[in-house]
């Protein structure tokens, strides 16, 4: 998020297992390069921004945002040393207040436009999450609606119970979520579309359900109050939970000079899962499941349909890149409008799958 470089302009960051430091220098530049100074290893992200790039903190060796050395000064005035040290660097990009980095092969596609990024005059809030679970994990729990019931309601209510018996019966009350009667997925161009039925078929999780645009960007919300939110790898192991939130109150706004970024985390400093909040019941059934888990070990029912359609669209999307084609979403076209809820392309698939009791597969 932007915000996190207000107060200090260079920022450590793991992304797809990669040290990297982030940085904006004093010419409003950003910049992505590796973490170890191309000199003697120190880190870059004790660095100095300039008025054009990142010096180290050991020997002042200068980086550009392309990664291209500028400056050694302890060495002999002529550039033929420096000319020869660059390294390595990413292009990033900023939209609706956050920052986006591209770690493939060149040319980078185009940055999507999702709505809630491109929409004008609207208010933005920004949460994030560090999980200590591999990414998939935490897909596969964005596409398990019949979760919420329990663990978010039953066992959140067995949790306030044995703290307060008071606030145990006023969530029930008041809060507790009801019970899922219909479960539904659709595949669309971009990904997976998932829509649950609680109360009443004008509901937005029925109507409209939520999208996972492939590999792991989440839509949800409706035309006026939305939110994306983005699973991030950042190694085998850990994976970052970012949701940034809008509302459109339907008047003209000037932009937002400082979108509000809050680091929303799912175990305490003591160690134990936050499980008074939900983001911490979700880090508790997640991370249990050990770092990676045993899929092998699993057995899947009718309700875990959109965990067997993501992962054979995970598979098909393997074997794509493994002939050279582009996944999708990788996007090209720079003209591209604005990305908005995707319409459901076909009849929602059923909770009945010809693999879905069996299914395994070593490619995931």
């Amino acid at each position: 998020a932007q915000t996190q470089l207000e107060k200090e302009p260079v920022k450590a960051v793991t992304l797809l297992g990669e040290s990297l430091v982030l940085y904006r220098d004093l010419g409003g530049q950003l910049g992505l390069l590796a973490e170890p100074c191309m000199h003697r290893r120190a880190s870059l992200a004790y660095g100095i921004p300039e008025a054009r790039g990142l010096r180290c903190p050991y020997h002042g060796w200068l980086y550009a945002e392309d990664g291209q050395c500028l400056e050694q000064p302890a060495e002999p005035a002529l550039r033929s040393f420096a000319d020869r040290i660059r390294t390595t660097a990413y292009p990033v990009q900023e939209l609706g207040g956050l920052i986006f980095a591209y770690l493939g092969e060149l040319p980078a596609p185009t940055l999507p436009r999702y709505n809630v990024l491109a929409w004008d005059h609207a208010i933005r809030e920004t949460q994030g999450s560090v999980i200590a679970a591999n990414w998939l994990q935490v897909v596969e729990n964005v596409l398990d609606p019949a979760h919420v019931e329990f663990l978010h309601g039953r066992f959140f209510s067995y949790y306030l119970e044995r703290q307060d018996r008071a606030k145990a019966e006023e969530f029930r009350r008041r809060y507790a979520p009801g019970h899922v009667q219909r479960i539904a997925f659709d595949r669309f161009e971009a990904g997976i579309l998932e829509r649950h039925l609680v109360r009443s078929e004008i509901e937005p999780s029925w109507r409209r359900g939520s999208a996972t645009f492939f590999p792991s960007t989440v839509m949800a919300g409706t035309e006026q109050d939305a939110s994306l939110t983005f699973l991030v790898p950042l190694d085998d192991t850990h994976t970052w939970f970012l949701m940034h939130m809008a509302e459109r109150p339907g008047t003209p706004l000037p932009p937002q000079k400082s979108i509000r970024f809050r680091e929303v985390p799912g175990v305490g400093t003591d160690g134990r899962f936050v499980l008074e909040m939900a983001n911490g019941q979700d880090h508790m059934a997640t991370v249990t499941q050990g770092p990676v888990t045993r899929r092998d070990l699993e057995h899947l029912g009718a309700a875990d349909l959109g965990l067997v359609l993501y992962r054979e669209l995970l598979a098909e999307q393997l074997e794509g890149s493994e002939r050279g084609d582009d996944p999708i979403n990788v996007r090209r076209n720079s003209s591209e409008g604005m990305i908005d809820f995707p319409r459901r392309s076909r009849s929602p698939q059923p909770l009945t799958h010809p693999t879905i009791n069996s299914y395994s597969d070593s490619r995931i």
